[in-house]
């Protein structure tokens, strides 16, 4: 990979500055001041993006970087990879996803995106984040040494496998430290009493307010609801009360007319069973007239017979005897005329006493008649009335309830429609009732909506808060999850090859003074004159930059398939002439990558030129 061009249009101090490199090695040269540190920010913030986080810091770099005297904060850096695609980057770090183009086409879409950072297309092309980018390709000012209490996770790796091949030594201790201090600054959901524990248990006690009041929220809209349904409820049940009180007076009016009625054909009864009875005085009367009229009859004649043979015997034998029993005999039967007389005038009153009970039986046929005559009216009435009531009922109501509802109820019957009248009052009262209700809980509800506004903005206060928390924590998660990968990831690469290159920088570097070194649980160690191996903290601070540059330019060949470049910044500080004279020399023909070193003095243009290397220049 090689950068090929950087535009700055605004960067901390940087202003429309554009800068051209070479393949190979670039000086860039600068007082102090002049804006190298920030050139090198650019560099990664263009790959990697700009942190918003303070992670510790006074100030996050957004801030630190934003221009000073402008507004445009933007860049782009092009450069092209091993496999020779261009690609451009323009970045606006306003926001948090860059323009990708490659080869002159737009490619922004192809790439996985952070939610903190944004598009992640230089770790997929590079496959190094950017945690290991600043352990290995670039180290900013003074900080070619992997301090050992920063925990780089280089070192770990390196030191734990290639000494002991044990992964849990250093690289245990490590993520301990890092769980302990996460734990004191974080903590965890098993925690008590911990900054997210006791966030998590206001904002639990909030929400659980919020709920309740969101909850009345929705309750209220719920008895709104409810209220409009009790008033139609209310207004349907009025209307149909009325409609069952018009039938129901409207049936009472005919159930009073059928009384009649049936008190008329009770009356109509009574006049028949009396014109019965009288019929049968009648027969009685004749029964008995004729009882006595049939007896005297027969003795007449029987009478006359004896008087007339009496009389004949008499003419015949002069008897006196006969003369008396005819005597009697005429006695009786005028005894027996007086009786039929008497008999006589009796059936003149049985005529009478029959004349009158017919001229009754027929008067209460009369009466019988009129009272038909009445029910047949009040019968009429009722047919006219049903028909003219229903029609005034449906004119009145057809608008208001359904048709079949109203014929329903019409055909229901007087007693169902008494039943329905109090169903209907007490629903009524029952709805009328709730409605009261629902007005009140409805004052109650909008008294707890007022506190609601402030419950909330002190929630989103403690969501902002346990963000914060989140974000740290994600930053130990993603601190341990680095060093876990590039632990697993140099355990499984890690080669002799690789201990080699570290040897034979350090060698051609020192002129051969120090041939050979190790990493163990201890750290870098590097073998001295009587064949012991010193740890590499002990030695000057010009070797010791040295072998954690050496370790450095290793390192980066071996996380990428993409020969990345190095970028040192102020890296020779503490190298004398010769050794700088070397480790220039090593950088510039036997590494592949891309040089780019940042000084504030002339000394490594200085040993360039007197070695005739080719470079560029750029000066700040």
């Amino acid at each position: 990979m090689i950068i090929n061009k950087l535009k700055i249009n605004g960067f901390g101090k940087l202003e429309n500055k554009e800068i051209e490199l070479n393949n190979k090695l670039n000086i860039i040269k600068g007082n102090n001041e002049s804006g190298k540190s920030t050139l090198l920010k650019f560099i990664s913030s263009s790959l990697y993006g700009i942190s918003r986080n303070k992670n510790g810091k006074d100030i996050s770099d957004y801030e630190k970087y934003t221009p000073w005297n402008i507004e445009d904060f933007s860049g782009k850096i092009t450069y092209n990879v091993d496999g020779g695609d261009k690609y451009e980057i323009y970045r606006d770090f306003k926001k948090k996803s860059p323009q990708i183009y490659k080869n002159g086409q737009e490619v922004s879409n192809e790439f996985k995106v952070s939610k903190s950072k944004g598009s992640e297309f230089f770790i997929e092309q590079t496959g190094i984040t950017e945690d290991m980018f600043f352990s290995t390709c670039l180290s900013e000012q003074r900080e070619v040494k992997l301090d050992k209490n920063s925990q780089n996770s280089i070192i770990q790796k390196l030191s734990n496998i290639v000494s002991t091949g044990n992964e849990n030594i250093s690289y245990k201790k490590t993520i301990d430290k890092i769980n302990k201090k996460q734990l004191e600054e974080i903590g965890t959901d098993r925690s008590s009493g911990r900054p997210i524990n006791i966030i998590n248990s206001k904002i639990e006690k909030l929400q659980e307010e919020v709920k309740i009041i969101e909850e009345y929220k929705d309750k209220k809209y719920e008895i709104e609801k409810e209220k409009n349904n009790l008033s139609i409820d209310i207004n349907e049940n009025r209307i149909e009360l009325e409609l069952l009180r018009k039938i129901k007076a409207m049936k009472e009016k005919n159930i009073i007319n059928k009384e009649k009625i049936k008190i008329l054909d009770n009356e109509i009864d009574g006049y028949s069973e009396m014109q019965e009875d009288k019929r049968g005085e009648i027969n009685r009367l004749k029964e008995e007239k004729a009882s006595k009229r049939k007896p005297y009859k027969i003795i007449y004649i029987i009478l006359i017979i004896m008087m007339l043979l009496i009389t004949a015997l008499y003419i015949m034998i002069k008897n006196e005897l006969l003369l008396v029993i005819n005597v009697i005999i005429i006695l009786i039967l005028s005894k027996l005329f007086l009786n039929e007389r008497k008999i006589k005038k009796i059936n003149r009153k049985y005529k009478d006493n029959i004349t009158k009970i017919n001229e009754n039986i027929d008067r209460l046929e009369d009466i019988k008649n009129l009272k038909l005559a009445e029910i047949n009216k009040i019968e009429d009435e009722i047919n006219r009335n049903e028909k003219y009531e229903e029609k005034k009922v449906i004119e009145e109501f057809e608008s208001k309830i359904s048709d079949k509802k109203i014929t329903h109820i019409l055909s229901t019957k007087y007693d169902e429609i008494v039943n329905k009248i109090n169903e209907k009052e007490v629903q009524i009262s029952e709805c009328s009732i709730s409605e009261k209700k629902i007005q009140v809980s409805n004052e109650d509800i909008e008294k707890s909506l007022e506190n609601l506004v402030c419950l909330k903005e002190e929630l989103d206060k403690l969501y902002k808060e346990k963000e914060e928390l989140n974000n740290r924590n994600n930053i130990y998660n993603l601190v341990k999850q680095n060093l876990e990968e590039a632990y697993k990831e140099m355990k499984s690469n890690i080669t002799p090859e690789f201990i080699n290159e570290i040897n034979n920088i350090i060698s051609d570097s020192t002129n051969n003074r120090y041939n050979n070194c190790i990493l163990d649980e201890d750290g870098i160690k590097v073998e001295i004159e009587n064949g012991n191996y010193m740890s590499a903290d002990r030695l000057s601070e010009g070797t010791i930059d040295l072998i954690y540059l050496a370790l450095r330019i290793s390192a980066s060949k071996s996380i990428s398939d993409e020969s990345v470049p190095i970028i040192l910044d102020e890296a020779f500080v503490y190298y004398d002439k010769k050794r700088m004279k070397n480790i220039i020399r090593y950088l510039n023909e036997k590494c592949n990558n891309q040089i780019i070193i940042f000084t504030c003095t002339d000394r490594e243009c200085d040993i360039i030129e007197e070695e005739k290397m080719e470079y560029s220049l750029i000066n700040l």
